[in-house]
């Protein structure tokens, strides 16, 4: 009965640390992408990163979970995600590897339709009064 109880207690102690560990590198791996207001200031976007077994993408705004993603492959590649506000400042885009996913209007609280995503338009280039030198195709 003594090996028995010390039996159980060491397969119990293997299992609960290899559960342990799981959580803690899972949830070890959790970045905040970019953290950003609205031009007014009246809204904020939160884009988090969840690298595991998969990688998956949460958008938050104004402190409310709105999005989470379906699975990414775990690929050596930049996803090169953000979140983008568009010109009226009301809706927030998430883009990865130049696709947009998912947008929300953060006035009205609800989720654009795939027809709204695609039109959803950002502040022309010129708008923001770039002093620099442009790179010569990108002028045009």
């Amino acid at each position: 009965m003594k090996v028995f109880k010390w039996s159980v207690i060491v397969i119990l102690s293997i299992v609960f640390g290899i559960a342990g560990l799981f959580a803690f590198v899972y949830f070890s791996s959790v970045t905040t992408v970019q953290n950003k207001l609205n031009p007014t200031g009246s809204h904020r976007a939160k884009l988090v990163r969840h690298q595991g077994i998969d990688v998956n993408f949460k958008v938050v705004a104004d402190g409310e979970t709105i999005y989470y993603s379906p699975d990414f492959a775990p690929v050596e590649f930049d996803f090169r995600e953000q979140i983008a506000w568009d010109k009226t400042g009301n809706i927030v885009v998430l883009e990865v590897a130049g696709k947009r996913l998912f947008a929300y209007d953060a006035e009205q609280k609800r989720q654009l339709t795939e027809g709204e995503l695609l039109a959803v338009e950002y502040m022309p280039f010129f708008e923001y009064r770039y002093e620099g030198k442009l790179p010569e195709e990108t002028r045009r």
